[in-house]
Order: structure tokens, then C-alpha cells, then sequence
């Protein structure tokens, strides 16, 4: 069994998703728009059509998918957690999806980590970003 994190957007999942693969060192195993899927797109507004009705991102032996929502009210109640094998990784990430976002907690050590931060990336996503073993 594999469960998976499924975010929502309100317009930018491909870039979001893009920007996740490179970061992340993912592979986009999907990126599917209503433009890619005519028997859907006619209900559409054109300005909406490519817009993501699937994408999956493999990272690993784990994955997220995502979606933009054509009523996206945005997010509450949700982050990602990333558990990093080493403190550069973590680090490393955090830099990554913190650039235009804003960092609750600054990337650091904490009682329970080597490292830990808390942020909101540039397209309102939370994420935590941890670094795995002993502190």
C-alpha cells in the first residue's frame, strides 16, 4: 500500500510541479491538462484548459500527486513532509522551496533534529523539511 499526498492548485500545478521534480530529484510521470483530454475540455473555459487534471511526481519510492481546482479556495490543514537522509539534503531543499516563499520556522537544529524547518513555498504549499536519524 502506498499513500500519497494530493495537492491542489488554483492554476500554477505545472509549474509547482516542475519545480517539486527538480527539487526533490522526482521524475514527472504525469502531467495531464483538459486540452490533453478533449471528451472533457468542452465543459471548460478556454483559459482553464491547460490547466492540470493529473500530475504525479515519482520521488523515490514514494510519490505526490497534485491538480488545479477550477474552484480552489486555497489550503488549510496541509503541509508535506520531506525527511531528508543527510542535514545537506535537508538543507538544500529547504533553500530550494523557501526561494519566494516565506520560512516559519528558519532550517536549524531542534531538540528531535540535526535540521528542521517549516515553510510556505511560492504557490502557498506548507512544507516540513526534516532531516532523518538521531539529533
Amino acid at each position: 500500500m502506498k499513500v500519497l499526498a494530493n495537492i491542489d492548485f488554483g492554476g500554477d500545478c505545472r509549474e509547482a510541479f516542475t519545480a517539486y521534480a527538480r527539487i526533490l530529484g522526482g521524475e514527472v510521470r504525469a502531467m495531464v491538462s483538459h486540452r490533453d483530454m478533449p471528451e472533457m475540455a468542452g465543459s471548460v473555459p478556454e483559459d482553464h484548459k491547460d490547466r492540470i487534471l493529473h500530475a504525479w511526481i515519482d520521488i523515490g519510492d514514494q510519490a505526490l500527486m497534485g491538480q488545479d481546482m477550477q474552484e480552489f479556495s486555497g489550503r488549510t490543514g496541509m503541509s508535506v513532509t520531506v525527511t531528508a537522509d543527510t542535514i545537506e539534503d535537508a538543507r538544500r531543499i529547504f533553500g530550494d522551496l523557501v526561494d519566494g516563499g516565506t520560512a516559519a520556522i528558519p532550517f536549524g537544529p531542534q531538540p528531535w533534529s540535526k535540521g528542521f524547518g517549516l515553510l510556505t513555498d511560492r504557490f502557498g504549499v506548507t512544507w516540513v523539511i526534516d532531516t532523518a536519524g538521531e539529533p
